[in-house]
This record gives C-alpha cells, sequence and structure tokens, in this order.
C-alpha cells in the first residue's frame, strides 16, 4: 500500500515497525519476526511499547496517559516513560530527515 501511494504521488512516504512486547520475556518467536524485519530492511524502531495495562486502559477510559488515576492504573509512570522514550526516538528521527530534506534542497537549489 505504501509504494502504491509513494509511485501514486511521487514522493516518499517515511515508515517504520514499532514491536510491542512483553516487559519481562522477549520469546524467540519475537525474535525470529524482528530479525526477519531487519534482515528484509525494514526500518525498525529502536524502542519498544511493552505491553502494559496503562496502553489498554487509555482507550478503556478515553483519557491520556497523563489523565489516568495510578491508582486505577497499574504501573502508570513506567507505560508513561515508555511511551516518552518512544516519542523523543520518533521526534528525533522527524528532526533528521527534514534537516537531511534540507541538505538536499541546498545541492539541488
Amino acid at each position: 500500500m505504501l509504494k502504491q501511494h509513494e509511485e501514486m504521488t511521487g514522493r516518499a512516504v517515511p515508515y517504520g515497525v514499532l514491536l510491542r512486547t512483553s516487559p519481562i520475556i522477549r520469546t524467540r518467536t519475537m525474535g525470529h519476526i524482528q530479525d526477519g524485519l531487519v534482515d528484509a530492511g525494514v526500518p525498525m524502531s529502536t524502542t519498544q511499547l511493552h505491553e502494559r495495562e496503562a496502553f489498554r486502559a487509555i482507550f478503556s477510559f478515553r483519557q491520556t496517559l497523563e489523565e489516568l488515576d495510578p491508582r486505577d492504573v497499574s504501573n502508570l509512570d513506567k507505560a508513561i516513560a515508555n511511551a516518552e522514550q518512544f516519542a523523543v526516538e520518533v521526534i528525533e528521527q522527524l528532526r533528521a530527515r527534514r534537516k537531511n530534506a534540507v541538505k538536499a534542497d541546498e545541492v539541488t537549489g
């Protein structure tokens, strides 16, 4: 689908894979899937969102992580830290892409 969109618009669509994992156990199956994606050249997020109650609770309670009550949701602080780590990674990637685009425009312009 991304390739079709790229062909139709003539623009590359940046993408990557974010894995959701158990906070304690990395299974062989997950390792095999991750290795296969890396071998295929699929961009992978270095951060993994750990499977936590708080991530399910944002949909159940229709609230952001910051709005949830830690008395109702266990390990909320860990979920917030995990989400912030992912957000930082995405922001860094976006800044790097913008910087590269500016450099490319300077070279061609």
